[in-house]
């Protein structure tokens, strides 16, 4: 202790060096995270985006999408365009999709279903009469010639076989099959690499899984590569893993292996040198020990020439573009491909493939030397000497200026060797040890020696009163405070403090309210009613619920937190005042609002997520939250409630949406109060057809339920909380529990598939059996054996029910509540046709009876 008080720089040298060497050894991720975003910095000096080179992007972009309609497109287009670019006599096409099943169309079945019946018959007459119409050969040869136009696999294998020059890309999953594929292995045994030095050391990583292009059109590439992206610890892509092993095969990158195509170099003249390098003939390519290439870039997005594939097929391009040119085919339109995240941005898949191979090609490599770690540690002993034995002896000028050589030093050298020789040498720990060590000596120098002097620079009252206001103007209540009590306390200042107050409590942060009150107080006890407010907000603050200084929406006593805040002042969500309560949810409570700006009644729904969740996940919920609702609120359809708005709040979130006049359909589930079973037909083809438009946008209610459905004194139905399934599935699924019974969901909802709209198809069918039977289709003694029922277990046939049904109801409930999604009505529109259909000869058989 007496040589730490005699000695405190030595100390906090040795010190330092020490911490820093065990982070250099042991590697903490904070700091290689640091490291590699000063390597994106030295990445994007080293890059020329200026030169040229021989590749070529075929983009399948937003634009072509907009232009030839939503992907994914007949395999025939994609045949085009092969045809278009090998047509300008390319080097190599990589075409970076991967289709792992055949096109087939139910048009294709048919024909083929009608061509062997015509023969068939044809066959026949031929046995019978000895011969057989003229017309009936040519109308199968008709029927052929179609079904040949309709196969889109064949026109794309054989713009494949034809160009005899396209690559095709393979992914590997990481999880292994229960069974191995041999006969993927053996497919992909061709376009594996024979020559590797020291197999037994190599090291890559192993995949479980292939992802691959269907036999027709592999059987006619030249051959294939894998498209496995190898992320590092921040996410970014920097490096490409050239070798995946698969069954024993080593299979090289979709970039290798068109690299190696580009220069002539065939699969059998590939060499794999394990940890040092992979040779393509002349060309060696260095690899770490893993068999990763870290990739130098050419320069960011738009830096090689990119073409739309619309303008491709409609030769909107010059002429011999594509001759003798790697040619990329990539899709980079939103929704089909994410894009990259690089050291200089991100990318498309495409534009990250053409810098892998443009730096193979012109042997621009970046290395990370196998002696860059021993040279890291190096760096921290020197540093650390300087640090405990140089520094503190040092002026406190000659010691900066010496700090910020070593600085410069370090950039320098490190700089120097990444851009002219594309070497990597960390340099990271040291320059924190030497930040962290001369501040530490700094302190240490100037606490001893010299006195802490705070200067506090005193503002205005004219200032903070505006700045005050400006913040209350714009919601920032809690910046106005702290404004606010740096002003001298007159009447003026009372009444801005006391309006202050109010704001906080029309937005229920009922704590911030009373401490405002308590500081009016302290000046004026007598001031207005700020006393008898401050304990009407106490008295509050015991019988509700808060969370921090906000209410939750939620209270222990019968009344409503919301409108019992202040006498006289109506509370406010966002713009909309707040004028009565209407009925409480799982989530929160339903309120009767109004719009000021329009005069416009509505429904306000509110949602609370802070009861079990973290602060980064109520974030994360609020963010899909506001997503749900935004799609929610582009449907306009007569038959789904509308949404004005949406926002928060602090924890308390809220849905503005149309006020509707009426009940919900769960009034009329029992069976003690059905509906007519006529009614119950045209209501549920009501809400078919509603469904349909929102799944033809892409939304999906995943709720439907009779809670969810109000019938309206006008005799509609209307469907609501839309988007609003999705967030309560959400917080349902975080906290492990699920709220309520699941008496309507689907089978592919239970087993956390990815839904589509043919999941609210089953869950109208449910609701369609109890609506006319008045019992809801599966029962369980407990949640798993409900979910046990729903999977596999086929529902009762209503009649046992209502014997009253007709087949018509059962047949219409069956379809749409098949377990395979397959078997089930694929749209919602067509349930609706077949519930109107019967409804219609419902009403005739009733007028013919009468």
């Amino acid at each position: 202790m007496g040589f730490l008080k005699k000695y405190p720089a030595i100390c906090w040298g040795v010190a330092i060096t020490i911490l820093f060497l065990s982070l250099g050894y042991f590697r903490w991720d904070f700091v290689d995270t640091l490291e590699r975003k000063l390597y994106d910095v030295r990445m994007g000096m080293r890059s020329d985006p200026a030169g040229q080179d021989s590749i070529v992007i075929v983009d399948i972009d937003d634009e072509s999408i907009d232009k030839l309609g939503r992907w994914p497109w007949p395999r025939s287009r994609i045949a085009e365009g092969i045809r278009k670019i090998s047509a300008e006599e390319p080097k190599v096409i990589g075409l970076n999709i991967i289709y792992t099943e055949p096109q087939d169309s139910e048009s294709l079945r048919e024909l083929k279903y009608l061509t062997e019946e015509l023969t068939r018959i044809r066959r026949e007459q031929v046995e019978s009469q000895g011969t057989a119409p003229e017309f009936l050969f040519e109308t199968i040869q008709a029927i052929r010639e179609s079904r040949k136009k309709l196969d889109n696999d064949s026109k794309l294998a054989q713009a494949i076989e034809e160009s005899g020059k396209v690559v095709l890309p393979v992914y590997f999953k990481e999880s292994f099959a229960a069974r191995k594929p041999k006969d993927k292995a053996d497919a992909l045994q061709a376009n594996a690499i024979q020559h590797i030095e020291d197999k037994e050391t190599l090291i890559c990583p192993r995949g479980g899984e292939a992802v691959m292009p269907i036999p027709e059109f592999l059987n006619h590439s030249i051959g294939v590569g894998h498209v496995n992206l190898a992320y590092d610890i921040d996410g970014k892509v920097r490096w490409e893993q050239l070798l995946y092993e698969y069954q024993g095969h080593y299979i090289p990158s979709f970039t290798l292996r068109l690299a190696a195509l580009s220069l002539d170099v065939s699969n059998e003249d590939i060499e794999v040198f394990a940890g040092d390098s992979i040779s393509l003939g002349y060309l060696n390519i260095p690899t770490n020990q893993t068999s990763e290439l870290l990739v130098n870039f050419k320069g960011p997005s738009e830096t090689f020439r990119r073409y739309s594939f619309f303008d491709v097929i409609n030769d909107k391009y010059q002429d011999k573009l594509f001759k003798d040119k790697i040619v990329l085919i990539a899709p980079s339109a939103s929704g089909i491909m994410n894009p990259v995240s690089t050291p200089l941005q991100a990318m498309s898949v495409g534009e990250f493939s053409a810098n892998v191979i443009w730096a193979m090609r012109n042997r621009q490599f970046v290395q990370k030397p196998s002696w860059s770690f021993l040279a890291e540690l190096a760096a921290i002993v020197f540093l650390g000497l300087v640090i405990t034995f140089v520094l503190p002896r040092l002026k406190a000028l000659l010691s900066g200026l010496l700090f910020i050589l070593l600085l410069t030093i370090i950039f320098a050298v490190s700089w120097l060797l990444f851009t002219s020789q594309g070497l990597w040498i960390g340099v990271t720990y040291p320059l924190l040890q030497l930040l962290v060590g001369y501040l530490g000596v700094v302190t240490i120098r100037y606490f001893m020696t010299e006195t802490h002097k705070q200067k506090i620079e005193e503002e205005s009252a004219e200032s903070n009163r505006m700045l005050g206001l400006s913040f209350q103007s714009q919601g920032q209540l809690d910046m106005a405070f702290d404004k606010f009590r740096g002003i001298p306390v007159d009447d003026k200042m009372k009444d801005i403090l006391y309006n202050l107050a109010l704001d906080f409590e029309r937005k229920r942060q009922l704590n911030k309210a009373a401490t405002v009150y308590e500081y009016i107080e302290g000046y004026d006890a007598e001031y207005k009613d700020v006393g008898q407010r401050k304990r009407k907000l106490i008295q509050a603050s015991e019988t509700m619920v808060f969370g921090g200084d906000t209410i939750l929406g939620a209270a222990t006593s019968r009344e409503d937190p919301l409108m019992t805040i202040a006498d006289g002042v109506r509370p406010t969500l966002g713009r909309y005042e707040v004028i009565r309560q209407l009925g409480k949810g799982a989530m929160g409570i339903v309120y009767l609002g109004q719009d000021p700006r329009i005069n416009r009644t509505t429904a306000i729904k509110t949602f609370r997520f802070s009861d079990d969740f973290e602060a980064d996940e109520i974030e994360n919920m609020k963010r899909k939250f506001f997503r749900e609702a935004e799609s929610a609120g582009t449907l306009s359809h007569p038959n789904i409630v509308t949404i004005y708005d949406a926002g928060d709040e602090n924890d308390l979130a809220y849905i503005a949406m149309e006020f509707l006049e009426g009940d919900d359909l769960q009034k009329y589930t029992k069976k003690s109060n059905l509906l007519p079973m006529r009614k119950v037909l045209d209501y549920i083809a009501d809400i078919a057809d509603a469904l349909d438009y929102a799944h033809a946008k892409g939304i999906v209610h995943r709720d439907i339920k009779p809670a969810n459905i109000m019938l309206l004194k006008k005799g509609m139905v209307k469907i609501t909380d839309f988007g609003i399934a999705r967030i309560t599935a959400s917080s349902q699924t975080q906290t492990g529990v699920v709220k309520g019974t699941p008496h309507y969901m689907s089978p592919e909802q239970i087993s956390g598939e990815k839904v589509d709209g043919r999941s609210d198809i089953f869950s109208l069918g449910a609701m369609l059996f109890q609506l006319l039977t008045g019992d809801v289709p599966f029962h369980g003694n407990s949640p798993a054996a409900l979910l046990h029922q729903i999977l596999n277990v086929r529902h009762p046939d209503p009649r046992k029910l209502n014997p009253r049904l007709l087949k018509p109801h059962v047949a219409i409930i069956d379809k749409s509540m098949e377990k395979d999604r397959k078997k089930r009505y694929q749209k919602a529109s067509h349930m609706a046709s077949h519930l109107r259909m019967l409804g219609k000869k419902i009403d005739d058989a009733l007028k013919n009876k009468r």
